[in-house]
């Protein structure tokens, strides 16, 4: 029954609904094929469509593949398409190929990447190229406080008016600040009352503080000198030692040198029954004794509340005196040195260490008269970050350096500047470090008898590799005052503007004088003009903080040409010439010189040149100015001289 019921009804329950199956019996054939669903061709149809023996039997419409009709081709299209590539797909050949060179692109990948690695490993280090120090290129500018400017009506210059007048130094181009006389001192130098006090001549003790931090919120960095070997005789410690045989003084009685006898007046000076030994033939300046350890530790002392202060660096004053021979008379150099280190040690060890000065690298540098090259090396190796070279200091027309029979100072500075350049180039370990000018040196100008000859030999100083001084005044021309002057010839009233006293005080009659040129030779006139001797400097002291070629790179000085001459600046790497290359050309002739450029690196590029700046007495070039110097020479009128840079 069940079977039945399956064959004959439709989908009860779940099952699959489908058709009728009868009995043949006397049913049609198109009876059955209409109920079972099973099409019946009539047989006249089935007679025509039987294949005739040995044909073969054609197929039904309905068993013949679809036609496919090909989409004509784009005439735009680049390459196969879709359809025309699929009969490649399983093709044996190509999917060989595909296989092929899907192995072949990893492998090649592998080694690469293996050459690459193995490069890595075998090559030599790149050289690191170090930043330099604060100190190494900083343009140090060196005021004479009391003569710099007066803020309170007395004449005499100070701490609060040198305050006012930073932000006119930072615009041209001024780092770093070193204010002279600073602490306070019987002799404005080495004669030093107290190591911790500023000489209350130019303000109050906390206007050192203020000062500091008014140059370091510029960005500006401040050194001081510090006589670091004598004090005045009224110091504290020099009271104590001449007392020492009362029991508070006992520790002091070391601090400086005693003798009962002293042959040679010079060196010695009786005090209370005993001689001190103080500088030569200055009795005002007692010398310590370094030797001493509880004298160098209240040195350190004063060393390190300096640095907590916020100080940047210090000139050392008188090293000579740190260690005597036993006359007195002479210093003793080896032990000068050990000291030195000993300095260097602390200086280092306290910034490192100290929660104020948080590793703040602290310079030291001095100076040495008449020091030899082996001298500057031996000072350097045992601390000192710079020395200071004199020799440019001592260039004056008409001396026995500078013959009259030469008529300029050209022979001699190139002569000095070869020398001293050569030096460093083959002692890279003492860095190169300028003074034209300082509070005890006759004003360049004066010195040279000529202002474009200093104004020469300023656009000379600025593009030396190295540290550079420049002593307040210098960088306007200013010149000595005349002989019979209130204040030494070369610290004269700076010279501001073309007002009362140049704009440095107020007073009528101030004891520092102004010169009588101030009305044409001031600071304002001069920044007002498109060439001039202050425009020259800060042109060139803002280009040394971002140039590398200025900062650190290669200095080249041309043969001296009948009185003119090249200085070449230019950044020598891994053997090859980089970036820009400076060229300042100078001639202190009182002709037309035509300088060669020849010796210059790189000189194939010289016809796409760029004056940077020019003479205040030069008409031919301007700053900006595009020159062609392909004929390798650049011709400058009398007593002339330009800088201008090419690329390498």
């Amino acid at each position: 029954m069940d079977d039945a019921t399956d064959r004959l009804m439709p989908g009860p329950e779940g099952k699959t609904p489908r058709f009728y199956e009868v009995d043949r019996g006397n049913k049609t054939e198109s009876y059955i094929s209409a109920v079972s669903g099973n099409p019946v061709v009539p047989e006249h149809l089935m007679m025509k469509e039987r294949p005739i023996d040995g044909e073969p039997a054609q197929k039904k419409p309905w068993e013949r593949p679809p036609t496919v009709v090909k989409k004509p081709k784009d005439p735009n299209q680049i390459g196969l398409n879709e359809e025309e590539l699929e009969e490649y797909r399983n093709d044996p050949c190509w999917k060989f190929i595909r296989t092929f060179l899907f192995i072949l692109f990893w492998l090649i990948w592998i080694a690469l990447f293996a050459v690459a690695i193995l490069l890595v490993f075998l090559s030599p280090a790149c050289i690191v190229r170090e930043k330099p120090n604060w100190w190494q290129t900083a343009v140090a500018y060196h005021v004479w406080v009391p003569s710099f400017q007066d803020s309170d009506g007395d004449g005499i210059g100070d701490v609060d008016g040198l305050i006012n007048r930073l932000d006119q130094l930072r615009k041209s181009g001024i780092q770093t600040v070193w204010p002279s006389p600073f602490l306070i001192s019987d002799d404005e130098k080495t004669a030093v009352r107290s190591f911790s006090q500023m000489d209350p001549k130019l303000g109050v003790n906390q206007k050192a503080d203020e000062l500091i931090e008014k140059l370091h919120e510029r960005e500006m960095k401040i050194v001081i000198s510090l006589p670091i070997a004598t004090t005045s005789l009224e110091h504290e410690w020099f009271l104590n030692s001449a007392s020492a045989s009362k029991t508070p003084n006992a520790n002091y009685s070391q601090f400086y040198t005693w003798v009962s006898k002293a042959a040679d007046s010079n060196y010695f000076t009786e005090h209370k029954n005993l001689f001190y030994l103080h500088e030569k033939g200055n009795p005002k300046s007692a010398v310590l004794n370094w030797q001493n350890s509880n004298l160098r530790e209240h040195m350190f002392n004063a060393l390190s509340s300096w640095i907590d202060r916020g100080i940047d660096g210090f000139e050392l004053l008188g090293i000579e005196y740190l260690a005597r021979t036993p006359n007195g008379t002479e210093p003793e150099w080896n032990a000068i040195y050990d000291v030195i280190r000993d300095i260097r040690f602390h200086v280092d060890t306290y910034s490192n260490e100290s929660k104020i000065a948080k590793g703040r690298k602290i310079a030291l540098f001095s100076t040495r008269e008449e020091a030899k090259e082996k001298d500057k090396k031996k000072m350097a190796k045992s601390g000192m970050d710079t020395v200071i070279n004199y020799e440019l200091g001592e260039v004056e027309k008409d001396t026995k350096i500078c013959h009259k029979n030469e008529g300029s100072v050209a022979t001699c500075v190139h002569e000095i500047l070869s020398d001293v350049l050569l030096f460093h180039s083959l002692n890279e370990q003492v860095w190169p470090h300028w003074r034209f000018g300082s509070p005890d040196l006759s004003r360049v100008a004066s010195r040279v008898g000529s202002r474009p000859h200093a104004q020469l030999l300023m656009m000379l100083q600025m593009v030396l590799p190295g540290t550079n001084n420049i002593y307040y005044g210098e960088e306007i021309g200013m010149r000595n005052l005349a002989n019979d002057s209130k204040v030494a010839p070369q610290r004269g009233a700076m010279q501001w503007d073309e007002t009362l006293n140049g704009g440095f005080s107020t007073a009528v009659g101030p004891p520092v004088p102004s010169n009588i040129d101030v009305a044409n030779i001031n600071w304002k006139r001069q920044y007002s003009e498109p060439q001039s001797t202050l425009k020259i400097f800060a042109k060139l002291a803002k280009l040394r903080q971002r140039e590398d070629a200025l900062k650190t790179g290669t200095t080249l000085i041309g043969r001296l040409v009948d009185g003119a001459f090249t200085i070449t600046r230019f950044n020598h790497f891994e053997n090859r010439t980089t970036g820009n290359i400076y060229v300042a050309a100078l001639n202190f002739a009182e002709h037309p010189v035509k300088v060669p450029l020849t010796e210059l690196p790189s000189h194939g590029k010289l016809q796409k040149s760029t004056i940077v700046t020019a003479t205040s007495n030069c008409d031919t070039y301007y700053a900006r100015q595009t020159v062609n110097f392909e004929a390798k020479e650049i011709e400058l009128e009398p007593n002339q001289g330009v800088v201008f840079r090419y690329s390498a």
